[in-house]
């Protein structure tokens, strides 16, 4: 699988503030996404407490 496939298998649609309307986020970090039209930094603050309560669940 090369890096775009990975990019888009792991993307979400979620509202980018910048663009004022869902789009496709693509993964930079843990919880830090990049729009897909218009390259703004994005925090997905929903999957870093959804994330945080998985882990808590867990362990």
């Amino acid at each position: 699988m090369n890096t775009s496939d990975r990019l888009l298998h792991n993307g979400v649609v979620a509202m980018c503030p910048d663009c004022r309307d869902e789009r496709l986020l693509v993964p930079v970090d843990a919880f830090e996404y990049c729009c897909t039209t218009c390259d703004a930094a994005v925090l997905l603050f929903d999957e870093a407490v959804n994330t945080a309560v998985r882990e808590r669940a867990t362990a």
